[in-house]
């Protein structure tokens, strides 16, 4: 479920370089359990070039929906819930040879990934919260 934005947050954000909102993606998709792409009636929008499809996404609606301009202007931001996104549409993208477009501006910059990448950073950063969940619980273990 998404959160509200601070007053000025979105515009603090996307004034970041595209390397740094992958780093914000990353952390906010395992923080809310869910990162966003747009849909229109034809379904999923891609981004890319003639060479390459990628799928466009980001951490949260707002964003989503600040890049819908443009051939997106009719698509709308729909959730991908990070379970649905790491078991069954990042395989899907392998499979179809489509990178991923991570946390695109409306100017269109963004950090184009593998999406053997972008599994390999979200499980790195899922383990990594795994071991700081489990280190608190151990640093409060009574028996220490």
């Amino acid at each position: 479920m998404s959160w509200e934005l601070a007053d000025g947050e979105q515009e603090v954000v996307l004034a970041l370089s595209a390397r740094e909102r992958y780093g914000y993606f990353v952390q906010l998709a395992i923080d809310s359990g869910e990162t966003w792409g747009l849909k229109n009636d034809e379904g999923w929008v891609l981004a890319g070039d003639e060479e390459r499809d990628a799928l466009p996404l980001w951490p949260h609606p707002d964003f989503a929906a600040a890049c819908a301009l443009g051939d997106w202007a009719k698509a709308v931001p729909q959730p991908i819930a990070l379970d649905e996104l790491l078991a069954d549409l990042i395989p899907i993208l392998e499979e179809d040879d489509i990178s991923v477009a991570v946390f695109p501006g409306p100017d269109g910059d963004s950090a184009v990934v593998e999406p053997k990448d972008l599994r390999h950073d979200l499980e790195a950063e899922i383990e990594l919260g795994a071991g700081e969940e489990t280190g608190e619980e151990h640093e409060h273990d009574p028996e220490e």
